[in-house]
């Protein structure tokens, strides 16, 4: 499955916005969110799985694997961190113009060239 990277900031903007301090929410609910309603379900989910594989949110998982519950906690530090970087609409597109030059990138790489992006406007690099 690809990792649709519009999902990923979506998700991210969604748990900051939407979540309080320690209220969880199940990815289910989360993908009728204004930002994510349009949006296949499983892309969300999938993309749920890989944020927190990232490092970017705290999940918790409980049931079977047949029958299986996934609940949003929060964003983490790095969550946080990576979505500062992407929250502002046109650092967003430059980001995902720079990386299409290259077919596409990793959460990782993305952050790495919305830092760029950021650094560049500010004239430290």
């Amino acid at each position: 499955m690809k990792l649709n990277h519009e999902v990923v900031r979506n998700i991210l903007l969604t748990v900051e916005e939407s979540l309080s301090y320690n209220q969880k929410v199940d990815v289910q609910d989360l993908a009728k969110f204004p930002l994510l309603e349009n949006y296949d379900i499983n892309d969300v989910k999938y993309t749920v799985r890989k944020l927190h594989e990232a490092g970017f949110l705290n999940i918790s998982v409980s049931g079977t694997k047949l029958m299986e519950w996934v609940e949003v906690e929060s964003l983490t530090y790095h969550g946080h961190e990576f979505l500062d970087n992407i929250r502002e609409s046109g650092i967003w597109a430059e980001t995902k113009k720079l990386a299409s030059k290259i077919g596409g990138g990793s959460v990782s790489i993305l952050a790495e060239i919305a830092s760029s992006v950021i650094k560049s406007k500010l004239g430290l690099s």
